[in-house]
């Protein structure tokens, strides 16, 4: 993988939808079919917004990709690495947590008993998992390579029971955010555009996850996502050109190449069913850098 190319990728995933709401507010053309929202429902999408950005920030500490990878690559040297002392998980808001935990009202309750449920699995899960490896150090340290070599494989479940808790959750949160955001923008020229960008970077953030995964990535997976990108890629090249923003139309057009160059590193890579440790190095960079 070019690495620098692929993180200059994403870092531009990240800014351009920002730079498209911020210019676009700023220019005083409003959209003329427009929709009427009531002040109820312009609140009760900023809480839905503020919802998912606590628990994308709180995700962002709570399953950090790298550090998973790095606890697995550790296990699966069978003790011929220099001998560790007992790790702490990285460090997440309790504030953060606790809120997430508690969704209001401004989702149904079938979805705020699911975001609580895995919002629960995943904290139970990685306390295993770590508590897993210390189990680890602990049995090398007593020479006991045989109960050592047990607790991988327990690992690698857990560590992927941590992924799919993380992407369940973003996967509910996804048709609800959407929506949000419709009313959000609502006055914003560059709505249809700013939506699409944001649709295809939480699919690149959810290949990149998939690309990540140890012992091997999931491919089957990793197809149905590409094609996923793929689509929104077409969908979002036929949307028509917003007169009077050709610079944000520039930012837009940058971001679909962007998107582009993307998708032919990852089926490059994927091509050759296996990762070096450098693109696996570059990938645990983003995290939810995406979101």
């Amino acid at each position: 993988m070019k690495g620098n190319l692929m993180r200059k990728n994403l870092m531009f995933a990240g800014a351009f939808a920002v730079t498209l709401m911020l210019t676009a507010c700023g220019s005083g053309v409003q959209r003329k079919t427009s929709e009427k929202y009531s002040a109820a429902e312009v609140e009760q999408a900023d809480k839905v917004m503020k919802y998912y950005n606590a628990s994308l920030a709180l995700l962002k500490n709570l399953v950090v990709e790298k550090d998973v990878n790095s606890v697995l690559g550790y296990m699966e040297q069978n003790g011929d690495a220099p001998i560790m002392t007992a790790v702490v998980p990285p460090a997440f808001s309790q504030k953060d947590s606790a809120s997430v935990v508690n969704p209001g009202t401004y989702f149904n309750e079938e979805t705020r008993r699911n975001l609580k449920q895995n919002f629960m699995q995943l904290f139970q899960v990685r306390k295993q998992f770590y508590a897993n490896f210390n189990r680890y150090l602990s049995s090398l340290k007593a020479k006991d390579k045989s109960a050592a070599d047990k607790l991988l494989p327990v690992n690698y479940r857990l560590s992927v029971e941590m992924a799919e808790y993380k992407e369940n959750i973003l996967d509910m949160l996804s048709s609800f955010t959407e929506e949000a955001q419709k009313v959000l923008l609502n006055d914003n020229p560059m709505k249809e555009q700013i939506l699409a960008m944001n649709r295809m970077s939480a699919t690149m953030q959810s290949i990149l996850q998939l690309c990540m995964r140890k012992p091997s990535p999931d491919m089957a997976r990793l197809d149905m996502k590409m094609m996923k990108l793929v689509i929104q890629l077409d969908i979002a090249e036929r949307l028509p050109t917003v007169e009077g923003h050709p610079r944000e139309m520039k930012t837009f057009r940058d971001f679909l190449a962007h998107v582009e160059a993307f998708m032919k590193e990852v089926q490059h890579i994927k091509s050759q069913g296996s990762y070096t440790a450098d693109e696996m190095e570059t990938l645990g960079t983003y995290g939810l850098s995406l979101n």
